[in-house]
């Protein structure tokens, strides 16, 4: 009795699971087509087959095509060749400078406490390292900040 109820509740589960999935789940076409409320230059983030990604602006979509715009100059992908589609997003200057400046005080204190170590002197310049490596990385941080990074899942074959 335990095991045929048990049966029941499995088979009625398993079709609420598919009927829901089935109810939630978009068609390729259908993410395709919402490719077109994107307004014209718009940064997105193209994969393609090969590991291939270009960052471009959006410019249109049409059936089996997306028109986007690369260094001011318009291309065309083939949809066949398109893996997904992601909104693009900019890195955070703050957040590379904070984490330049981490970086640039521990390669800091490892060179003054290499210094240090190799001619026997004053920790001193291990703190030098340190301090002087915290606005180095920090620039250098923000310097290499600012590209476009794959944000939202957009389109997906």
């Amino acid at each position: 009795m335990l095991a045929k109820r048990l049966f029941i509740h499995s088979i009625v589960g398993l079709f609420l699971f598919t009927f829901v999935a089935g109810v939630n789940a978009q068609s390729s076409d259908d993410r395709w087509r919402a490719l077109n409320d994107l307004k014209p230059g718009t940064r997105i983030v193209v994969d393609q087959d090969g590991g291939r990604s270009v960052k471009a602006k959006f410019a249109s979509s049409i059936d089996q095509k997306l028109a986007v715009m690369v260094k001011g100059k318009r291309i065309e992908i083939d949809r066949s060749t398109i893996l997904a589609v992601y909104l693009g997003r900019k890195s955070s200057k703050v957040k590379r400078g904070l984490i330049g400046a981490l970086a640039g005080a521990g390669a800091g204190m490892l060179i003054g406490a290499a210094t240090v170590a190799a001619t026997k002197g004053d920790g001193l310049i291990a703190a030098g390292g340190f301090l002087y490596g915290i606005p180095i990385g920090a620039a250098i941080g923000v310097a290499t900040a600012g590209g476009t990074k794959k944000g939202e899942l957009l389109y997906s074959r």
